[in-house]
C-alpha cells in the first residue's frame, strides 16, 4: 500500500510539473542556476525584460544632422561631418566649402572644406610636410593630436589654440582650431584634403561643439579617427 501511495505521489507530481512546462511560453518561466545550489525556477505572468542592446549608432549628435560634400572632378571624394542647423553655407566651389555661424565676419565661428592637388610622393609625406606650416608661430600651439592611415591614405587630426599672428586666427585674436589634414590618393592622383573649424578661444560652447563635430568626419564613407581632447 505504501509502494502504491508513492507511486500515486510521483505520477500526480509529474503531472502537475508537466502542465507547468507546457504553459510555459504563456508563463514565461525564469531560471537561475548559482555555482552551488539546486536549480530554481520562478514562475511569472509577464515576461522579463530582454537583454539589453545598444540602440543603432549613426554616429550623429543629437541637435545635430550630416552635411555631405563632394570635392569635384579634380578630387573625385565625398567628405561628411555632423553640424546643427545654425551653420550658413558661404562660398562654394567644387573643391571649396565654407560654413559660418555668427551675426559679424570679425568674430563668426567657421568650418572649412578643401581639397587642392598635393606635390609630394606619398600621402604620409604630404601631411609630415603640411603640418608643419600649422600651428608655426610661436604663440601658437597643438593640444591634442592624432595620426594614421586610412584606406586610401593617411591622416592628422588635431586639437589646436592658434595665436593671434597666426594668418587663420579669427580677428587676431587666440582663436581655436579642430581639424584633420589628409593626404589622399584617388584616381590615381595625390590631393590635400583638409577640414577645419574654428571659433574665438572665448567661444567656449563652440569649442565643446568641435569635439563633437571632429569625429563625425567621414572621407569616402571611412571615419578618421580623432585625438583625446584636452
Amino acid at each position: 500500500m505504501r509502494h502504491a501511495a508513492k507511486v500515486r505521489t510521483v505520477a500526480a507530481g509529474a503531472a502537475v510539473l508537466g502542465l507547468v512546462l507546457s504553459g510555459c511560453s504563456a508563463l514565461q518561466i525564469r531560471t537561475a542556476e548559482r555555482d552551488s545550489g539546486p536549480l530554481h525556477v520562478a514562475v511569472e505572468k509577464k515576461a522579463g525584460e530582454n537583454p539589453t542592446t545598444a540602440p543603432p549608432d549613426d554616429g550623429i549628435p543629437e541637435g545635430m544632422k550630416e552635411v555631405s560634400v563632394n570635392l569635384g572632378a579634380e578630387c573625385p571624394v565625398d567628405v561628411s561631418l555632423a553640424m546643427t542647423d545654425d551653420w550658413t553655407e558661404g562660398s562654394v566651389t567644387d573643391d571649396f566649402h565654407s560654413f559660418s555661424r555668427g551675426t559679424s565676419m570679425a568674430d563668426s565661428d567657421m568650418t572649412l572644406i578643401t581639397c587642392t592637388k598635393g606635390y609630394d610622393e606619398t600621402p604620409q609625406s604630404l601631411v609630415d610636410s603640411r603640418k608643419k606650416y600649422t600651428f608655426s608661430e610661436k604663440d601658437s600651439s597643438v593640444l591634442a593630436q592624432r595620426s594614421g592611415s586610412l584606406a586610401a591614405g593617411s591622416y592628422w587630426s588635431y586639437q589646436g589654440l592658434l595665436g593671434p599672428t597666426e594668418i587663420f586666427a579669427i580677428n587676431q585674436k587666440s582663436t581655436v582650431m579642430y581639424g584633420v589634414l589628409i593626404g589622399y590618393k584617388t584616381n590615381g592622383r595625390l590631393v590635400e584634403i583638409k577640414i577645419d573649424m574654428r571659433a574665438l578661444e572665448s567661444d567656449t560652447e563652440a569649442a565643446e561643439e568641435f569635439k563633437k563635430m571632429l569625429p563625425t568626419i567621414t572621407v569616402d564613407g571611412e571615419k578618421v579617427p580623432t585625438p583625446r581632447f584636452k
